[in-house]
C-alpha cells in the first residue's frame, strides 16, 4: 500500500512529534496498535495487504483485550518522550526512538522499529539493540535486532555503475533502495527505454536512465503525494507515476493519503469478504434446493403410474377368475375392443389385485398433489435464491450488502446479529431524474418490495422478464408517462438485471395497481397483471450521469 518513498515523507511528518510524550497504547485489531500522543495519533498495522504507518484524527477502540506484546509496550513506553523518528536506509523500516525514566530514575532508551514487508510486516521492541519483544511473533526475545541491506540510497548521491547482465527492471530493484517492480518500470518509462539486459545499454541510455532517476527525485520533493488503484487496491506514491496516468487523489499531507487509502482498501476488503460469505451461502442454499427440487421431480415422474393403476384396477374389477393364469389375466378393454393382459400383485387374487391398484392409484393421486405444492414453493424459493445472487453480485457498498445479511437472517438462512448488535440502516433507493420524472430503483429484495409498498397506484413498474433483477418505478404524480420516458426507465431496467450485458432485452411494464405479493412468499417476490413489454438496449445511468 505504501512504498519506502512514502515512508520517508511519512517521517517528515511524524518528526513533528518529537519531544512530545506517548499517553496511550491502544491495540487496533489484531495486527494493529494505535500510538496516542496529545497532539496526534500514529496509527501503525502491520496486517499483510494493509501494512501502514500514518498520522490519523481516528482513535479506533476496537475493545478487543491487549495482546501480551501490548501489554509490554504499554508498561515499557507509556509517557515515554518521543526522541527521534527515522527510516533504515531508505527501507520499509520506520523506528520510533523513546526516552523513558523507570520508577527507579533509571533512564531507558527504546526503539520501535515497523518493518512493512507485506506478510513479513512486523512491530518490534528493542533496547540497546535486542529485541524485547515484536507483535507478529516472528522474532525470539533477547535475539540481535540487525538491518543490513546492500543497495544503493539514491538520495546519498552514490554514482549507479548499471554494470551485469540482469534485466534492467530487475537491476534497478536488487540494487536501488526504495524501488519496487512498479517504480523500476516508472524509471525506464522516464528514460523512454524497453527493458533490456544492462549490459545492452549503449551511453546515451545510461545518461537517460540517471536522468529518469533526477527527475523521480526532484518530484518526491516537489509534488504532493498521489493515490493510484491498482487491481482493485489503492496505493500511495511518493511522487507522481507517469506510467499509470492521472492519480485518482493527490494530497498535500502524506498521513492524510495514507489514511484515505487505508479506509478504503479496508472498507474494500470488508465488502468483498461479505460479498463471498453471502455468496457462498446463498450458492449452497440454492444448490441443495435444486437437487431436491430434481429428486422431487422424479418422484412427481413416478407417480404417473397413477393412471396406468387405475386403468389395472378398473379392468381387472370386471375380469372373469378363469381368464387369470401365471399370474397375469386377460381382459377386455371396451376403449380399445381389445384384449389386454394384466399383471396380478404377487400374492393377491384378482379382486385383491384390483383393490391394491385403486389404492396405489389413490396414493399416487395424493402424493402428486404434495409434491406439486411443494415443488412449485421449492422454484419459487429457488427465484429468489437467483435473484438475492443477483442482488450480493450487483451490491455496489458494504451496507447494500449488510441489508442483504439482514434479510437473509430474517428468513433464517444466516445467523441473527448478536443480541444488542447494532442493525444495518436502510440504505435509499437509486435515484434518477429524466425530463422532469423521478425514476427509482432498488437495490435488495426488501427495497424492491418496498418500492411497490410505497408508490402509487398511478406511478409505473418496470422489470426484466423472466430474469433476476432490480424493480424500477417511475413517479408519475398523476401525469400521462411519454414514450422516450417509459423507455428510459426500462433502459434503466435491463442495467440493473442479469441482462445487463445482452441487447434487445424484454421489460414488462405496468401500473402499480397491477401488481401485488402473494401471501407467504420471500421478500420482493411479485406477481403482476395487464402488462406489456417494451425491448431495450441496457443504460448505465450514473456513466450516461458522468458523461
Amino acid at each position: 500500500m505504501i512504498d519506502a518513498f512514502v515512508l520517508k515523507k511519512l517521517v517528515r511528518e511524524l518528526s513533528e512529534l518529537k519531544g512530545e510524550a506517548l499517553r496511550q497504547i491502544h491495540q487496533n485489531g489484531k495486527f494493529g496498535i494505535e500510538l496516542i500522543f496529545h497532539g496526534a495519533t500514529i496509527r501503525i498495522s502491520v496486517e499483510p495487504r494493509l501494512a501502514h504507518v500514518c498520522l490519523t484524527e481516528r482513535e479506533y477502540l476496537s475493545g478487543q483485550n491487549p495482546s501480551n506484546f501490548v501489554t509490554l509496550v504499554r508498561a515499557r513506553l507509556r509517557n515515554a518522550r518521543l526522541k527521534e523518528v527515522g527510516q533504515l536506509d531508505l527501507d520499509r523500516v520506520l523506528y520510533l526512538t523513546f526516552d523513558k525514566i523507570d520508577e527507579t530514575g533509571e533512564n531507558h532508551e527504546y526503539k520501535l522499529y515497523v518493518e512493512l514487508f507485506g506478510s513479513k510486516s512486523n512491530v518490534v521492541l528493542v533496547e540497546r539493540d535486542l529485541v524485547l519483544d515484536d507483535l507478529r511473533a516472528f522474532l525470539g526475545k533477547n535475539a540481535s535486532y540487525v538491518h543490513t541491506t546492500r543497495k544503493m540510497n539514491p538520495f546519498a548521491g552514490s554514482e549507479l555503475k548499471f554494470e551485469g547482465n540482469l534485466m534492467l527492471s530487475r537491476y534497478i530493484v536488487e540494487n536501488i533502495a526504495g524501488f519496487s517492480k512498479l517504480t523500476a518500470q516508472e524509471v525506464l518509462y522516464r528514460a523512454n527505454i524497453v527493458d533490456k539486459p544492462v549490459a545492452a545499454l549503449n551511453d546515451k541510455e545510461r545518461v537517460s536512465l540517471k536522468l529518469a532517476l533526477v527527475s523521480i527525485l526532484e518530484d518526491f520533493e516537489n509534488s504532493a503525494c498521489c493515490v493510484y488503484e491498482i487491481q482493485g487496491k489503492r496505493h500511495v506514491f511518493a511522487y507522481p507515476l507517469r506510467i499509470l496516468g492521472e492519480p485518482i487523489e493527490r494530497y498535500d499531507s502524506v498521513s492524510r493519503a495514507v489514511d484515505e487509502a487505508y479506509l478504503w482498501n479496508l472498507r474494500k476488503a470488508q465488502t468483498d469478504k461479505l460479498r463471498q460469505q453471502l455468496l457462498s451461502v446463498v450458492r449452497e442454499r440454492l444448490k441443495k434446493q435444486e437437487k431436491l427440487l430434481q429428486t422431487l421431480v422424479e418422484d412427481l415422474k413416478r407417480c404417473e403410474k397413477a393412471e396406468e393403476y387405475k386403468r389395472y384396477g378398473e379392468l381387472l374389477k370386471y375380469a372373469s377368475v378363469q381368464d387369470s393364469a401365471q399370474g397375469v389375466v386377460e381382459c377386455f378393454d371396451w376403449e380399445t375392443n381389445q384384449k389386454v393382459l394384466v399383471p396380478l400383485v404377487p400374492g393377491k387374487d384378482t379382486k385383491r389385485s384390483a383393490q391394491w391398484y385403486f389404492e396405489q392409484y389413490k396414493k399416487l393421486k395424493e402424493k402428486a398433489q404434495i409434491l406439486k405444492v411443494r415443488i412449485e414453493q421449492l422454484q419459487e424459493q429457488s427465484s429468489y435464491l437467483e435473484q438475492t445472487l443477483y442482488n450480493i453480485e450487483s451490491a455496489e457498498t458494504l451496507e447494500d450488502l449488510e441489508e442483504i445479511k439482514e434479510e437473509l437472517a430474517e428468513i433464517g438462512f444466516t445467523q441473527k446479529s448478536a443480541s444488542g448488535a447494532k442493525k444495518p440502516e436502510e440504505t435509499s433507493f437509486r435515484k434518477f431524474i429524466y425530463n422532469g420524472f423521478t425514476i427509482l430503483v432498488g437495490k435488495n429484495n426488501k427495497q424492491n418490495e418496498a418500492l411497490v409498498r410505497k408508490a402509487s397506484d398511478s406511478d409505473i413498474w418496470l422489470h426484466v422478464q423472466q430474469l433476476p433483477g432490480a424493480h424500477v418505478v417511475i413517479r408519475t404524480e398523476g401525469r400521462a408517462v411519454p414514450r422516450d420516458v417509459l423507455l428510459y426507465a426500462a433502459s434503466i431496467a435491463a442495467h440493473y438485471s442479469k441482462a445487463r450485458y445482452s441487447s434487445n432485452v424484454p421489460v414488462d411494464y405496468t401500473l402499480i395497481r397491477n401488481v401485488h405479493k402473494p401471501k407467504g412468499s420471500p421478500p420482493g417476490m411479485m406477481l403482476y397483471t395487464n402488462y406489456e413489454t417494451v425491448f431495450v438496449n441496457p443504460l448505465d445511468p450514473e456513466s450516461e450521469k458522468k458523461n
